[in-house]
């Protein structure tokens, strides 16, 4: 349970705010480290201990903002300056959402092991994950165990708060504005405003012009690649686990991916799984794709209501990595060609 290899090296130091409200959450990032490092006196534990007295830290930080502002940057940087002084685990929210035992088990587990929990990306768009969600977070809350949590929406509007019904628009309600301090990390998408190092490249625009644009690099390397359509990507993630896909993709040194198009929601979460475990990996290939439209366009969130949008909203986050990892390319036809 620690951070992904892209924030193996995240510290407070690295993360350069931009924003006002960026440099704000640095700051609140900062004084909860430093209340979790400062050992409690023996008569504070005591009192901790009967229950007598509140932990010396609150009960946890939700940072939130859109993507690209740097929010699992201070998780990691949280987690790297605890540990090893104070154990610490670091996991993602699929990881909690996968898991087979009971939701209570599995935070009863984490709060056996560590005495922090940092959360990242937290997404609710069933009802089932809400449920999970909700029992974890009141299981570690019990156990006095702080939880850092990141996300790209306010608990106001989740999905369930939009519907106005079940467990995490309860807990929203009664509980969790008294035992988390919501802290917004507001900007600009670092990814597309700030030069980071692309290694792939995406080509939109008519198909008969952005084949010959990508067949051209494929041919022009001499590493391990793999040509795939997107209709490929779509049954391999149906015909193996995503584990294995994920393995499979990132055996070779260039991945090819032509013709990508979303029609639904299951499109849209089979192609952020593999962009968001690719953009996580150190050993992920350099990625290549052609599409007829803009990645903003390909699921945008004004364009869907209820789950769907719920998913084009998470969708948002996979759309400003996958410019992380391409420098994209608008193709148009020449004037003569378009004569």
């Amino acid at each position: 349970m620690t951070p992904p290899d892209r924030f193996r090296s995240a510290t407070f130091d690295t993360y350069t705010p931009i924003t006002p409200s960026q440099a704000e959450a640095l700051s609140t990032v900062r004084w909860f480290t430093a209340r979790v490092l400062t050992s409690p006196t023996l008569y504070e534990r005591t009192k901790r201990f009967f229950g007598l007295s509140a932990a010396s830290a609150p009960n946890g930080l939700y940072l939130v903002g859109p993507a690209g502002t740097g929010k699992t940057h201070l998780l990691a940087a949280t987690y790297h300056a605890l540990s090893p002084e104070v154990s610490c685990a670091f996991l993602h929210s699929s990881t909690l959402f996968r898991q087979t035992e009971p939701p209570a088990d599995f935070a009863h587990a984490l709060a056996d092991q560590h005495t922090v929990c940092c959360l990242d990306e937290v997404e609710i768009d069933d009802p089932a994950n809400e449920m999970r969600l909700v029992q974890f977070m009141k299981t570690l809350a019990a156990r006095n165990v702080p939880l850092l949590a990141t996300s790209n929406i306010t608990p106001d509007t989740s999905l369930s708060s939009q519907l106005s019904s079940g467990r995490l628009h309860r807990f929203l309600q009664s509980e969790f504005s008294e035992r988390y301090h919501i802290v917004e990390v507001k900007g600009a998408d670092y990814r597309r405003t700030q030069d980071v190092e692309r290694t792939g490249e995406g080509w939109v625009g008519p198909p008969e012009h952005t084949r010959p644009a990508m067949q051209q690099a494929y041919r022009a390397t001499d590493d391990a690649s793999r040509w795939w359509s997107f209709d490929d990507l779509r049954r391999a993630s149906t015909e193996m686990s995503h584990p294995r896909l994920i393995d499979t993709l990132s055996a070779v040194d260039h991945l090819f991916i032509a013709d990508i198009s979303i029609s639904n929601t299951d499109d849209a979460l089979r192609l952020l799984r593999v962009i968001d475990a690719l953009y996580l990996r150190e050993d992920a290939p350099a990625l290549y794709f052609t599409a007829t439209a803009a990645p903003d366009a390909w699921f945008a969130p004004d364009a869907h209501a209820g789950v769907a949008q719920a998913v084009a909203e998470k969708f948002a986050r996979t759309v400003s990595r996958i410019y992380a990892l391409c420098s994209v390319h608008t193709v148009d036809p020449t004037p003569s060609e378009a004569c």
